[in-house]
């Protein structure tokens, strides 16, 4: 991935952290809100592997954790283990429409949403968040909203090497 890829994507996944705390919690519908940040991941597993979905469910689940009153490091351990799975699965799909993305948000929210709460159950967290079918559904259903918004913006800007490597060619005059 270059590394105006990885600015790219840094800036998109403090963009949605920025929205999901200070914008979106004024938007809940049946007592949910959309996840952005694990949006954003599995869009990105999707469009650039496991491995980079992982890395960015991780640090943005991260950037969550701090802010958020939960164990640090939960809520960055499901979103990098969902979106790695994005990324794994997307390859038995045959596919590559926009309904991949939309398919692979519902069950990875569903999936993180009962990783996180198991993860937490199991470290003896005392106040555990609630866990109502209906909430959770409803929550998957706005992740998938959200993919009609960073679904284009994040498969717009892919940035090659070769672009990049033409970029320092030009610039160092080689």
């Amino acid at each position: 991935m270059s590394r105006r890829r990885q600015l790219f994507l840094a800036t998109v996944v403090v963009l949605a952290f920025i929205l999901q705390i200070a914008v979106l919690p004024q938007f809940k519908l049946l007592g949910a809100q959309p996840d952005l940040i694990l949006v954003v991941a599995v869009l990105v597993a999707v469009t650039d592997g496991p491995m980079e979905g992982a890395l960015v469910g991780f640090f943005g689940g991260l950037l969550q954790d701090i802010v958020g009153p939960q164990v640090l490091g939960v809520g960055a351990f499901s979103k990098a283990l969902a979106a790695f799975a994005a990324g794994v699965l997307k390859d038995f799909f045959m596919t590559y429409s926009i309904l991949l993305p939309i398919l692979l948000v519902f069950l990875m929210s569903l999936f993180e949403q009962s990783i996180h709460q198991a993860a937490l159950a199991v470290l003896g967290q005392e106040q555990l968040p609630t866990f109502k079918v209906t909430v959770v559904f409803a929550s998957a259903l706005y992740d998938v909203l959200a993919v009609f918004l960073f679904y284009p913006l994040i498969r717009r800007f892919r940035f090659d090497d070769k672009e990049e490597s033409t970029l320092a060619i030009r610039t160092t005059g080689r």
